[in-house]
């Protein structure tokens, strides 16, 4: 290979892997400011050629397959959600129609698309080509993240902005939400890209002028906690509700099903580390995802069993549950006084593994004070079910799932980002992995790690006293950045015309 082709293969192949190395598989955030500087360089300098056209995209497709596809295991949906009414399943997993059909099948549309510099503003020469250059791609950048956050039904992988989630950059969120760090991203990354290959250089510098300001706006932010201080707790079984080898699992298996006995074995289950963890003081527990298999509103069994254990601990026992026979999930609330709460339904459902969504969207719970807003499963992939339930008053947010390990990594991180967008504190609880109690400002009050472990994890935080200004203005940064690069794209073609025939 020659030294020519080698740097065409091997820009985007650095920009790829240095993502990788950024996103929450390795954590490496730092990288994330610079890690689209190779391939970014070969885009800014070849901009008409196809390897420049291809750099970028190809550094999103090798990066989405490093970070994707290792993580998803065979077996995704056995024996857990049933058939999914979309055929994307091989082996009970997706992991061959994402390696081989969707992440290629993505990367050429972005290549096709021009993604994300569709204009024709050639090499850098002058100030304001090389400052266009860089706000036209990370403009797109972050309607792609946009998009892609908020259609993808299922576990989320790739968003720029996830490789910040626990990093002191991440306070950037609390301006403009996850889309302003998405944007400053891959500003600084081309604004390095282009001190590199502009001439003269100086041409560079209204960029990088740009990637200054953004960083100086971090440091103005203040994510400092406030408000009155309540101790929580986030209960972590240690197994699968698909291990059926285990006795507490054994009304689950298929053959001998019964689900108002498969809710008390596990709510029995559960009941020492709620007692634990009430001893340490906690008032408030949560459980993770589809702990119950009934509505304890509608079984008394379930309900006398779940109400008896929130008046014998003191404390209010957040109880997720899910109903085969409707394929919704939902939460109720068990008051200390042994009454319940009205449930709350899961806002975004895995529609593809046969879920249904809410009716309407959920409210805090009615479960006194602080206000609770309860989300289940993928609740917490876009920062817009946490937001609208911030918005109706709730001061703390409670977040269940039921993730295997890679997943786990990803929610969390999503977790502590969305907690430093909205200003809000955040108790997350896992069947298996990542369960933790996330302060206001992002930092962890309490952690169980990814390994797998039963443990009742118990802190003391402060609830929500105050809007950030992205609670307060919402997505439009985003919807902005959307707008502009839909508009970009259609004129595209035109500009282009215009610029060949003069």
């Amino acid at each position: 290979m020659s030294p020519r082709a080698a740097v065409l293969v091997a820009a985007p192949l650095a920009s790829g892997v240095l993502l990788w190395l950024a996103s929450p598989s390795v954590g490496l955030w730092a990288l994330g400011w610079v890690a689209l500087v190779p391939a970014g360089a070969l885009a800014l300098a070849r901009p008409e050629t196809r390897a420049g056209r291809a750099a970028l995209p190809l550094a999103f497709g090798i990066a989405l397959e490093l970070e994707l596809v290792p993580a998803l295991p065979f077996g995704l949906a056995d024996d857990q959600w049933g058939e999914p009414p979309v055929p994307i399943l091989v082996a009970g997993s997706p992991v061959l129609v994402v390696a081989l059909v969707l992440v290629p099948a993505a990367t050429l549309l972005l290549y096709a698309l021009r993604f994300p510099q569709p204009l024709p503003l050639g090499r850098p020469r002058s100030a304001g080509v090389a400052l266009a250059s860089v706000v036209v791609a990370a403009t797109a950048w972050t309607a792609l993240d946009v998009v892609r956050t908020h259609l993808d039904p299922g576990g989320f992988w790739g968003p720029l902005f996830l490789s910040q989630a626990g990093a002191p950059p991440a306070r950037l969120a609390a301006l403009g939400g996850p889309w302003l760090l998405t944007f400053a991203l891959v500003a600084s990354g081309l604004a390095l890209a282009a001190l590199l290959v502009a001439r003269p250089r100086r041409v560079a510098l209204a960029p990088l002028a740009l990637a200054a300001a953004l960083a100086v706006a971090t440091l103005l932010v203040d994510t400092e906690p406030g408000g009155d201080t309540v101790r929580v707790a986030a209960v972590q079984p240690g197994y699968d509700t698909a291990e059926f080898d285990l006795r507490v699992n054994r009304y689950l298996r298929s053959v001998s099903r019964d689900l108002e006995r498969a809710s008390l074995d596990l709510l029995a289950d559960l009941a020492p580390l709620t007692r634990e963890a009430a001893a340490d003081g906690a008032e408030i527990v949560l459980w993770p995802e589809a702990t119950l298999w009934v509505d304890p509103h509608e079984n008394g069994s379930v309900r006398a069993a779940l109400a008896g254990l929130a008046e014998e601990t003191g404390a209010l026992i957040v109880a997720p549950y899910f109903l085969r026979s409707d394929s919704a999930g939902a939460a109720v609330a068990a008051l200390p006084d042994g009454t319940l709460a009205p449930a709350r339904r899961k806002q975004r459902p895995m529609w593809y593994l046969g879920e249904q969504a809410a009716e309407a969207p959920a409210g805090p719970l009615e479960a006194g004070e602080p206000a609770l807003g309860a989300l289940l499963g993928v609740d917490m992939q876009a920062p817009g079910p946490a937001r609208r339930l911030t918005d109706a008053g709730a001061e703390l947010l409670l977040s269940s799932t039921h993730d295997w390990e890679a997943l786990a990594r990803r929610q969390r991180a999503l977790a502590r980002l969305f907690a430093v967008a909205l200003g809000a504190p955040l108790v997350r609880a896992d069947w298996r992995h990542g369960s933790a109690i996330v302060a206001a400002d992002g930092s962890l009050a309490a952690d169980a790690g990814l390994e797998k472990r039963r443990t009742a994890l118990v802190g003391e935080i402060r609830v929500r006293d105050g809007a950030t200004p992205y609670a307060r203005i919402g997505d439009a940064f985003g919807w902005a950045c959307l707008a502009a690069a839909f508009a970009l794209f259609l004129a595209a073609p035109f500009l282009r015309r215009r610029a060949s025939a003069g």
